[in-house]
């Protein structure tokens, strides 16, 4: 057992006060708290700390409510099995995550855990209260750490969760460790018991792998062992058909890594960022989305949109995804021979794409540029990169202002103006004035209603 220095782990531990009250309510309780997982892990490496992970050999679900309702602060319970409770302190969103001994004694619970850099353990009251602390480390996870290596604890663990043969290729993701090929063997050898696992767990971590900024070198790490095949199946069926298909997505992937914001649009940096930042629900952001829609940008659309539905990424992810594989290649065939793009071209596509012009920009942006000289006017002008600021250009500076000033006029005002008619008129009018509007022929209400006069002339009252 390896003793450390507990005062630079102490100093880093987050509301140290509440964490010194948690330890007095515990030992006047005579219960025994122990630091563990994740928790320990990123206090050895130096690292924040959001929540902090509790072992006990007492009931967990019990202790927990009390300590909650002595401070104030919201109880969840999580599991009854192992049991397992979490506090949220409100102020700082600071979860303490409490659970009971998954073995009758600690070190056998350790062995439990996923890998063995999270199978190690540091008693509380010697962290708080001593100058040096047993760090518990029946598996070794220590000198794994230090040598930035990702190993089961034992077979065991991944037969019980095979979640944890994803969550390897995540904690390399997120820690840059390797991944030795003793894991890699029992990856390749349990891999196919990953579909058991519930498609939401899988979702959670597939999403932590696409949030790091390489998540090229590591999906293609999961497909070398097949592991990926297991989370998106479909894999297996484009590479029947086309054995490079899979390795140009993972090109197209790594493009927009690289680079995902083009030099002529840094001037819209903010606005990207913005976007790209927006969350689809809590976990999910569109950047990731993106990454995923690049993986699947060859596919149908409905296989796509089937993906997304399995992955249970939510309602917001999965329009975005039909919009995004629907219009990934949308500059190859919206220019014309000489490479440009027409004002109309642009006007249609804005008003049927919404807010995710930009989202269909950055991928597209992605495909050529991996496509290179294939691509029949990559080296003509203008460059796409022009081409880019054009679209961006026109949208901000010209769509932008018209969309929010809205309707120059209502269907009531066309009612009011030139009588009765079907209703099905009245929309085609609507149409026809927001063309008008977009192309920048009428800027007044006056004008929109002498528009309607013209049309009405030239179509009459009747659909």
């Amino acid at each position: 057992m390896q003793s450390i220095s507990s005062v630079p782990l102490r100093q880093s531990l987050p509301q140290l006060q509440l964490i010194r009250q948690l330890h007095v309510f515990a030992e006047r309780r005579g219960v025994q708290l122990y630091l563990v997982g994740g928790a320990v892990r990123a206090l050895l490496l130096n690292q924040s700390l959001t929540d902090l992970d509790f072992a006990l050999a007492d009931d967990a679900l019990a202790f927990a409510k009390a300590f909650a309702d002595k401070t104030g602060e919201a109880f969840v319970k999580l599991e009854e099995q192992p049991p397992t409770a979490r506090i949220v302190i409100r102020d700082t969103r600071l979860t303490l995550d409490f659970v009971g001994f998954r073995a009758e004694m600690l070190e056998a619970d350790l062995r439990l855990r996923d890998l063995t850099i999270n199978a190690m353990a540091l008693d509380l009251s010697s962290l708080l209260t001593k100058p040096d602390v047993n760090l518990i480390d029946p598996c070794d996870g220590f000198s794994d750490l230090q040598t930035q290596t990702l190993y089961f604890p034992s077979e065991g663990v991944v037969i019980d969760d095979p979640l944890r043969l994803l969550r390897v290729y995540r904690f390399s993701a997120q820690l840059g460790f390797d991944i030795p090929e003793a894991t890699i063997n029992l990856i390749r050898l349990h891999k196919d018991r990953l579909p058991q696992v519930s498609s939401e767990r899988i979702r959670d971590e597939l999403i932590k792998i696409l949030t790091v900024k390489n998540a090229t070198a590591y999906l293609r790490h999961m497909d070398e062992t097949r592991l990926l095949s297991q989370i998106i199946p479909e894999i297996e069926e484009i590479r029947e058909l086309h054995q490079d298909a899979l390795d140009r997505r993972l090109r197209t992937l790594k493009m927009f890594e690289i680079k995902p914001i083009p030099d002529t649009l840094q001037s819209y940096r903010p606005q990207i960022e913005a976007y790209l930042h927006g969350q689809l629900t809590h976990d999910l952001c569109r950047r990731q989305l993106l990454k995923l829609a690049l993986l699947l940008r060859d596919s149908r659309t409905e296989t796509a949109v089937q993906i997304a539905n399995r992955l249970r990424l939510g309602r917001k992810a999965v329009q975005l995804m039909r919009c995004l594989v629907e219009n990934h290649l949308y500059l190859m065939d919206s220019t014309d021979s000489k490479g440009q793009i027409m004002r109309r071209s642009m006007i249609r596509f804005l008003r049927r794409v919404g807010d995710d012009w930009l989202g269909i920009l950055l991928i597209s942006y992605a495909n050529i540029r991996s496509a290179g000289k294939d691509m029949r006017w990559i080296n003509a002008p203008p460059t796409v990169e022009v081409l880019l600021k054009q679209i961006a250009d026109f949208y901000y500076n010209e769509f932008a202002p018209i969309m929010e000033r809205g309707r120059l006029i209502t269907g009531n005002d066309i009612l009011q103006t030139f009588g009765r008619m079907p209703g099905v008129q009245i929309g085609r009018i609507l149409h026809h004035i927001e063309d008008l509007q977009f192309e920048g022929e009428i800027e007044t209400p006056d004008e929109a209603l002498e528009a309607v006069c013209t049309f009405l002339q030239n179509h009459g009252t009747e659909t």
